[in-house]
């Protein structure tokens, strides 16, 4: 049955996609030219008009539902997974959705207010499914890019460095919690088993706060890498980590700490038979 909102559709769809997408250049910042648009979320947006479009021409004005594994999702979940790698944030893609909204219904005022009071309430239902699915779209987009990034970050932070021969060195940076002892834990005994090194090197210049919690982490980690045949070598605990340790008690027992790396790798080459000399009379 045809309406207001479908003629509309039908008779000025050019139209009011030429005046959406020219809004959309606006919200993006540009000077309001939709030709300055990326060719790529031009297109996206395009696809997405379509798709509305053709769903409210092609469905009665009560039984309107978002099929989320139908075309127009996927072209919005496409869009705003675009906007999300570029940092854009909801407001923009939301305020985007809701600016078509706002085109249709300046429209259907020009109509009689009998024949499009009923298309207005029926926008409105629409376009509040549109958003919930856009947004729900872009939390999970954010969610996912977010998770890809903590896990990178995770192993960029635990690096099994081989130094010499069977010497290991992990240097730890930032906080130690118990997800990422866990973490440093399998890392590095992985490693361990395929160098079959002898010493591992502990590094911990980069750890802000040594408390009983990361004793109790590292506790476990030498612990498990002693059973794989390697010795420890702990260098980089600061002054204050070294009081604050002492003021709680806790021991490392025969685990070798050097104040420096350097003094630390010095002592994993000792341990293996090994030194760094000068090649007398050599120029620089």
């Amino acid at each position: 049955m045809a309406t207001p909102l479908k003629d509309l559709l039908r008779d000025h769809r050019d139209e009011l996609l030429d005046a959406w997408l020219q809004h959309a250049q606006s919200i993006w910042g540009g000077d309001g030219q939709y030709d300055s648009l990326p060719h790529e979320s031009r297109r996206r947006l395009r696809a997405i008009f379509e798709d509305i479009a053709t769903r409210i021409e092609q469905t009665p004005p009560d039984d309107f539902e978002l099929n989320p594994e139908g075309p127009l999702a996927s072209h919005l979940h496409q869009y705003v997974t675009e906007q999300a790698r570029i940092g854009s944030g909801a407001n923009k893609t939301i305020g985007l959705m809701l600016s078509l909204k706002h085109l249709l219904s300046e429209r259907l005022t020009d109509q009689p207010a009998a024949d499009a009071a009923a298309d207005l309430v029926w926008l409105e239902r629409v376009f509040d499914n549109l958003t919930l699915l856009t947004f729900t779209a872009f939390v999970d987009v954010r969610e996912h890019l977010i998770t890809q990034q903590s896990v990178s970050l995770l192993e960029l932070s635990t690096p099994v460095l081989r130094l010499w021969g069977r010497i290991l060195m992990l240097p730890l940076v930032g906080v130690i919690d118990t997800v990422r002892a866990r973490q440093i834990t399998e890392r590095l005994l992985e490693a361990i088993a395929r160098h079959e090194a002898r010493v591992t090197i502990l590094d911990l210049t980069g750890v802000p706060v040594i408390d009983t919690s990361v004793a109790q982490h590292l506790m476990k980690t030498i612990d498990a890498a002693r059973l794989l045949g390697t010795q420890i070598v702990m260098t980089g605990i600061s002054p204050e980590g070294a009081q604050t340790l002492t003021k709680l008690g806790i021991r490392f027992g025969d685990v070798i700490c050097r104040a420096t790396l350097r003094a630390g790798i010095a002592e994993a080459l000792q341990l293996t038979g090994q030194s760094i000399s000068s090649i007398r009379g050599q120029q620089p």
